[in-house]
């Protein structure tokens, strides 16, 4: 009965080995991937809620749906936030787990690669917690005190109402950017 719950279960006494610690720790990286990215779902959700209800306190009448592309590109934010993270878990874990199978890898682990990938929390941090500060300086310049903007500046105006899209763009970008580089560096450890 012990040798059929032993082979049931993968326990076999009589079986030595070491234990690839380059597998257990891309594991473990999954596992922390999906707990943040988890913890900071709410966080982005609180975020993008703000971006879309917001309204400029100089003249009420600029909201986020003055600005070209801004809700249709905050709206999708936080599921690409979330399949980001569940990616990068599914994606470290599934890389753990070919490597304590194959016995092909280290316990030699990337700085550079853990750095870019901590570094792609905080570009969705800074991008959507910071980012109405970025709408009220853009807001500054398009209502000019209630009065719009000069004539005499040639295609401001457009320039400013594509701004806000292009700036949320580029921290979801530089995220998943350097989230991308970070798996593939820690993956390439040897």
């Amino acid at each position: 009965m012990k040798k059929l719950i032993a082979k049931i279960f993968g326990l076999h006494r009589e079986e030595t080995g070491d234990v690839n610690m380059g597998g257990i720790l891309m594991m473990g990286i999954g596992m922390v991937f999906l707990a943040v990215g988890f913890i900071m779902f709410p966080i982005a959700t609180t975020a993008t809620d703000n971006i879309l209800n917001y309204q400029y306190a100089g003249n009420a009448t600029i909201t986020a749906a003055s600005y070209t592309g801004l809700t249709a590109i905050t709206g999708i934010t936080p599921l690409l936030i979330l399949l980001g993270f569940i990616s990068a878990a599914v994606i470290t874990g599934f890389l753990g787990f070919k490597i304590m199978k194959s016995g092909a890898g280290s316990t030699k682990m990337s700085p550079g690669g853990l750095l870019l990938s901590g570094l792609s929390i905080v570009f969705i941090a800074l991008g959507l917690i910071i980012f109405p500060v970025t709408l009220d300086g853009i807001s500054s310049v398009y209502s000019n005190g209630g009065k719009g903007i000069s004539a005499s500046y040639t295609g401001l105006q457009p320039i400013l109402l594509v701004t806000p899209m292009l700036v949320e763009l580029a921290f979801v970008a530089s995220a998943v950017i350097s989230g991308f580089f970070g798996i593939k560096s820690i993956s390439n450890a040897k």
